[in-house]
Parts: C-alpha cells; structure tokens; sequence
C-alpha cells in the first residue's frame, strides 16, 4: 500500500539538481568514489545585500560563502554581501558544517538585485 507514512520532518522539497561525481569515481581500484551529495550548484540571488559591499561587485566577482549559526553568508573578503536563502540552504548548512566549501560567482546585477552561481570548491 503507498501514501501514508513517510517523515514529516523532512520539509525540503525533492532536489532537481544532479551531483556530480568525485575525480576518479569512475572503475578501477582504489577506495571512496562514488557521487559526493555536496557537490551541486546553484544560482540564486544574494538576499539582504549591503549596499556597501555590493557596490564594489562586478559580474564575475568571486566570494565565497561563509556559515554562522546556521546562516550561510555570502562574503566578499572579510566583508558580507548578505546571505543566502535558497531552497537548498539545508542541504548548504549540512554539507558546510561537514566541511564542504562554496564559492560564489556573480552572474547578474540588476538594481539591487545580486545573482550568484554557488558551486564546490
């Protein structure tokens, strides 16, 4: 019988992102391989930016992304830009405090609004 059951704590939606695969996961020998779930992408806006710290982007800027109490924040230096809300911030939040790191590049600046591309690094 389906339906029914299932965790109701588990409130993400499915992800539509395909992972992609380690170097060297492919046959052969040798240990691990295998898809690493943390290494996905994304674009999504920057939300709350600084208006101090987004003055100073350009397309193609780089930042990386920085997580504080359970937060993940977009950072440019030592400096934030503002933060990230995406429907995959659980997934970010799990991978970072597992020690997975992110940078972000900026693809877009229109007005206020900062599109970023995140990916693994």
């Amino acid at each position: 019988m389906s339906g029914g059951g299932g965790n109701d704590s588990d409130w993400r939606p499915t992800s539509t992102i395909v992972p992609t695969t380690k170097p060297g996961a492919g046959s052969g020998g040798g240990g691990g391989g295998g898809i690493n779930p943390c290494h996905f992408t994304e674009v999504t806006n920057i939300s709350s930016p600084n208006a101090a710290v987004a003055g100073t982007l350009a397309v193609g800027s780089i930042l990386s992304l920085s997580l504080q109490q359970n937060r993940v924040l977009v950072m440019s230096g030592s400096n934030p830009a503002g933060s990230i809300t995406s429907a995959r911030l659980a997934d970010f939040v799990q991978c970072m405090s597992a020690g997975q790191r992110y940078d972000a590049r900026v693809v877009a600046i229109n007005g206020g609004a900062i599109t970023v591309e995140i990916y693994p690094v």
